[in-house]
């Protein structure tokens, strides 16, 4: 079949608030990535997360450069990177929701121990990273990030779809 570039398969441009529609239905795992800023511990929810090389084991994910731990996790030399299990589903809300920020890094949920990234004690995966870039993408950061060292508990994931999880 030849591509016949007048065909209304091929639309123009999409309207901003519409690709974010779009993205909202590709679905994705979900991930926690922590830090500490000052010695305070940060955090946030992304589902940009994926696995970007094996050797060095490497993953890239996004940020938002308006969210809260941006700056932090731009200048940060370490993260900490949870891949969420079905059986993480508050925890996913409470770092997708502003208003639930004064819950996260409970200690029962936390490791928080200087010298390394907050770690969480849940979840389906999780890796103690070095940060090796961080680059421009608009109105995100692009991170790729090295494990330093990986730990897996098998479990179903958690995965983001629709501006909810399944």
């Amino acid at each position: 079949m030849a591509y016949d570039a007048a065909s209304p398969s091929r639309s123009a441009a999409p309207v901003q608030a519409d690709f974010k529609e779009v993205l909202a239905h590709l679905a994705g795992g979900v991930a926690i990535i922590s830090c500490w800023d000052e010695g305070t511990p940060r955090g946030l929810l992304v589902s940009s997360i994926t696995g970007l090389s094996v050797d060095p084991p490497r993953f890239l994910f996004c940020v938002r450069k308006e969210a809260r731990c941006h700056d932090a996790l731009a200048t940060a030399t370490e993260c900490g990177v949870a891949l969420l299990s079905a059986d993480d589903r508050d925890e996913a809300w409470r770092y997708a929701s502003s208003a639930r920020a004064s819950e996260r890094f409970s200690p029962e949920r936390w490791r928080l121990s200087p010298g390394s990234p907050p770690a969480y004690r849940g979840g389906l995966a999780r890796a103690h990273c070095v940060i090796d870039s961080v680059a421009d993408a608009g109105t995100h950061s692009i991170l790729i990030v090295t494990a330093k060292e990986s730990t897996l508990s098998p479990a179903r994931p958690l995965v983001a779809w629709n501006r909810g999880f399944l």
